[in-house]
């Protein structure tokens, strides 16, 4: 069986943002870390998020010829 991909978004406390493209919330965690090694994932507003702390969330299914806004302005 094929395992969807789903689009995953992260932003860091310094305000980088971007996206993973993952089969699964553990697989996209493994991937962020890749390349934030330091950071740790953050599930709530605390004081953690501005300590070097990074948000990461699932989004949605991947689709072709979808436009994905994962950082809305409000």
């Amino acid at each position: 069986m094929f395992a969807k991909k789903k689009i995953y978004a992260y932003e860091n406390s310094d305000g980088d943002k971007g996206i993973i493209i993952a089969k699964s919330y553990n697989d996209a965690k493994r991937i962020f870390h890749e390349k934030y090694p330091k950071r740790k994932i953050v599930e709530d507003d605390s004081i953690d998020y501005w300590d070097n702390g990074s948000y990461l969330f699932e989004m949605d299914n991947v689709r072709d010829n979808e436009l994905y806004c994962c950082f809305p302005l409000w």
